[in-house]
């Protein structure tokens, strides 16, 4: 999935499973944090999630977003 073409105005949230989210924010199997890691940054709330009965769905796109704005740290001049 490309995290680009969920960005366009028009088009809606491409919702997919904890596992597939994390393979699509973290491609590199090397440096991916682990699926226990993955849920404890959901359960203390760094990125949004959609709970359906007991099925979690998640917008890489905006996980993505989410975990950028918590986890960068900018570099001061």
């Amino acid at each position: 999935m490309n995290l680009l073409s969920a960005t366009q105005p028009n088009q809606e949230p491409a919702l997919v499973g904890i596992k597939t989210c994390l393979e699509t924010v973290f491609p590199d199997e090397a440096t991916r944090p682990g699926i226990r890691t993955f849920n404890e940054w959901r359960a203390r709330g760094y990125y949004p999630h959609v709970k359906i009965g007991k099925r979690v769905f998640l917008d890489p796109v905006a996980v993505r977003r989410a975990l950028d704005k918590r986890f960068t740290i900018e570099a001061i001049d």
